[in-house]
């Protein structure tokens, strides 16, 4: 690969079990609906902040389930439906077909009919509410999809690295300054995939007037915690990211 362009990022796709579908095989079977949620949003954030083509499975921000079905191409509509309203994800809905999958039946059966599994209308609605949102991050900055290796070499660099890093959390930081398009001056996101809210200290970030990105501060976010609890204290460089959230702070 040569250029940011040749490479196509995502987080699910067509082939094996949806992400929500993965995630019932390996959270904690006690993880609430609301977490689950919040796990299938990190996944795409990760995906929105790399650099390259962001390619993402028809349904991502619907929490789509296959009912754990690993190979659906020839599974007819019962699993491969969506639900565009939001009402229903179809977690739940049967065995999928034996052919790829008899084999982890014993391991989906009592899974697909665990109801702590099955999303509520209102997760539903959160995820592409806060999914659309990421769209809208990702398209407000040329930063999100550099045009040459040199430029991501250049403008691209990775804090919370080395031997006292923070393992739950990945902070990348964009330097916007004369780049077409890039609509600020700096940009660093950050994803905490952990269960507890974690405050990462950066030195050359001191004294510098980072604010929310302006999709987390319109009054119709889509992620009140990222809008409500991430902070960051210009004085001490510390930036506060709430448990399970991805931010995006910038300078204007």
């Amino acid at each position: 690969m040569t250029a940011p362009g040749e490479v196509v990022n995502y987080v699910e796709n067509h082939d094996n079990q949806t992400l929500y579908d993965l995630h019932a095989f390996k959270l904690p079977l006690g993880t609430s609906s609301t977490d689950r949620a919040r796990v299938q949003i990190l996944a795409a954030a990760l995906n929105a902040f790399s650099q390259g083509i962001a390619y993402y499975h028809a349904g991502i921000e619907l929490l789509r389930s296959k009912s754990m079905d690993r190979n659906s191409f020839d599974s007819g509509d019962w699993f491969n439906r969506i639900d565009w309203t939001g009402a229903e994800n179809f977690f739940g809905t049967g065995l999928p077909p034996a052919q790829d999958n008899a084999a982890s039946w014993p391991l989906m059966r009592p899974r697909l009919a665990d109801p702590r599994l099955k999303p509520t209308s209102t997760d539903i609605a959160w995820t592409r509410a806060t999914f659309s949102d990421l769209l809208r991050i990702r398209s407000s900055s040329s930063l999100f999809r550099l045009r040459t290796a040199a430029d991501v070499a250049e403008r691209l660099r990775f804090l919370n690295t080395g031997p006292d890093q923070v393992p739950e959390v990945i902070a990348g930081h964009l330097q916007g300054r004369g780049y077409p398009g890039a609509g600020f001056s700096e940009v660093l996101y950050l994803v905490n995939v952990d269960t507890e809210t974690h405050v990462l200290q950066f030195d050359d970030e001191r004294g510098k007037h980072y604010v929310l990105h302006p999709v987390h501060r319109a009054p119709g976010a889509g992620d009140r915690r990222a809008a409500e609890q991430a902070h960051h204290d210009a004085e001490t460089g510390r930036f506060t990211v709430p448990a399970r959230t991805a931010v995006v702070f910038v300078v204007e």
